[in-house]
């Protein structure tokens, strides 16, 4: 879900976009907006807000193309993280294999193999 910016920009992306369905009753709450802009962004928050209600629904992607400045206002104000704890890195043992084996790759000296291979392919 993302903010449409006007109307024109809502029937272009009817018109254009294969996929994406915008019902009339959205170009015409656009038009009738004083500022469609922010009619855009509030549409954005009100379709949020009843998608999440729906059950299985675990969350929302908000793609705001050249509009990027709102994603954090209709994340708050749409309130999809209200009572969601932050995430937090868990390391995990794969890890620690991972990390060694780039240790190996990064500090090891080059192998014989390895400095033959990059004078054949220079």
């Amino acid at each position: 879900v993302g903010p449409l910016a006007s109307a024109k920009t809502a029937k272009w992306i009817r018109s254009n976009v294969p996929g994406i369905h915008i019902p009339d009753a959205v170009i015409k709450r656009l038009e009738g907006a004083q500022d469609q802009k922010k009619e855009g962004k509030q549409l954005c928050i009100d379709i949020i807000n009843e998608v999440k209600e729906i059950p299985g629904v675990a969350g929302i992607h908000v793609m705001a193309y050249r509009q990027e400045e709102y994603v954090a206002e209709i994340v708050d104000e749409s309130g999809v993280l209200k009572g969601r704890q932050p995430w937090q890195r868990e390391i995990r043992r794969d890890d620690q294999i991972v990390a060694e084996r780039l240790d190996h790759i990064l500090h090891d000296e080059l192998t014989e193999t390895q400095v033959d291979m990059v004078k054949t392919a220079h």
